[in-house]
């Protein structure tokens, strides 16, 4: 019993240490927030009125994840969508096969700014209800944290054309006109494959 308590003491005592080492070691920097660009900014010299055109800027983060926040949306196709002409059949595996800044495959070529069918999961922006746009996976949302990462090439901007709906939790089929982005710059904000999807079952 008394070997006990003398590891639960010294337990107590090693992490009172390391929380007076890592809180005295982040005490010079209390006075500097970073934006998305990661440079700091000095808090002191920031005036934190709406008026503020610091806070204006889109590089400094604001806003919240409860749909405060706006996503940007990508160039979608200036072609005409055709309700009426062919959906081929789309799969992921055939997505993956293109790698930004490498030469676009000719199968996902000849898809583009065509009409497509794609089954995968959806992933919600900014509503869970009344959406008409959201992120289509090859893997469902908030899987398992062993699960293998979901990659640029394995994401779908999907826009509604004249249609809303809800979060949908199982697998979902999209039909539109698919476009693909072959200017991507940044791999992890940047979307390479974009559907004004018509139809979505």
């Amino acid at each position: 019993m008394k070997e006990k308590i003398k590891y639960a003491i010294f337990g107590i005592f090693v992490l009172s240490v390391c929380i007076l080492l890592f809180s005295n070691s982040n005490s010079k920097d209390k006075t500097y927030i970073y934006n998305t660009n990661g440079q700091k900014i000095d808090v002191r010299q920031v005036n934190f009125s709406s008026e503020n055109n610091l806070l204006k800027d889109s590089t400094v983060k604001r806003g919240s994840f409860d749909g405060d926040q706006t996503v940007p949306a990508p160039k979608m196709s200036a072609k005409p969508f055709d309700p009426n002409a062919p959906f081929t059949k789309l799969t992921f595996r055939m997505l993956r096969t293109y790698i930004p800044g490498k030469v676009l495959p000719e199968d996902i070529k000849t898809l583009n700014e065509n009409n497509v069918e794609i089954l995968g999961f959806m992933t919600p922006l900014n509503a869970l209800e009344n959406m008409d746009e959201f992120l289509l996976c090859s893997a469902p949302p908030l899987s398992c944290y062993c699960a293998p990462p979901i990659f640029i090439n394995e994401i779908i901007y999907v826009k509604l054309i004249n249609k809303r709906t809800d979060f949908k939790t199982g697998a979902v089929r999209i039909k539109g006109q698919f476009h693909v982005n072959t200017d991507v710059k940044d791999e992890y904000s940047d979307i390479i494959y974009t559907i004004n999807a018509s139809d979505i079952e």
